[in-house]
């Protein structure tokens, strides 16, 4: 597998969004734009991480899978990890 750039894969999860739009509006990210939405990842996530989140979607897609689903299951952790670190420090 190809090594992805750190631009490239911001650029790539930035339009995986954008292209997922509809299904992550019914998510609680939902009032988030798709640029919002890959920033978070980027942000909370190390560069590698993404970097691998990006070339699993593009392996789902290749493979006809729910890359979307994929996508959502990884903002719920995320969400659910964010909230109990919140509850840690408080």
């Amino acid at each position: 597998m190809e090594t992805l750039k750190a631009h490239e894969a911001r650029r790539l999860l930035k339009s995986f969004c954008r292209r997922s739009r509809t299904t992550l509006k019914q998510t609680y990210l939902g009032n988030y734009s798709a640029e919002q939405v890959s920033d978070i990842l980027v942000q909370t996530l190390e560069l590698k991480e993404v970097k691998r989140i990006v070339q699993d979607i593009r392996l789902i897609d290749q493979r006809g899978g729910n890359s979307t689903s994929y996508l959502i299951l990884i903002l719920d952790a995320l969400k659910e990890y964010l909230e109990n670190e919140d509850s840690l420090v408080h």
